[in-house]
């Protein structure tokens, strides 16, 4: 993998981690690994075994695709603002939800115009 994709994956692993106040340490005993080896893949001299990348999504409840690529592959989400997608991919319930209540308020405003 090409450095700049590894340090694209530490750098969102390492914003999501810090996002839910979890420390190297804690994920490390999260994902059965080091937490040297933590810091390494932050910092793209290593990278997360794919069984821990999907143990990492789960635990933290954001999607694959936006981990290793920075996005959804789904087509209509890459259509989003790359703000929205972070809420959608990686954002907490309590984000997710505040963003359902203005897309909802939008809808009714629109409904309102037409």
């Amino acid at each position: 993998m090409k450095n700049d994709t590894l340090a694209a994956i530490g750098t969102r692993i390492a914003e999501i981690r810090r996002y839910h106040k979890v420390t190297q340490e804690s994920l490390a005993d999260l994902l059965g690994v080091s937490p040297k080896h933590i810091s390494h893949v932050e910092n793209a001299t290593s990278s997360l075994s794919l069984k821990n990348l999907i143990q990492f999504c789960t635990i933290f409840d954001c999607s694959l695709d936006y981990i290793v690529l920075g996005k959804q592959s789904n087509k209509a989400l890459a259509e989003l603002p790359d703000e929205i997608v972070k809420i959608l991919s990686a954002g907490s319930s309590r984000e997710r939800d505040r963003l359902n209540q203005y897309l909802q308020f939008y809808i009714e405003l629109q409904a309102k115009q037409d």
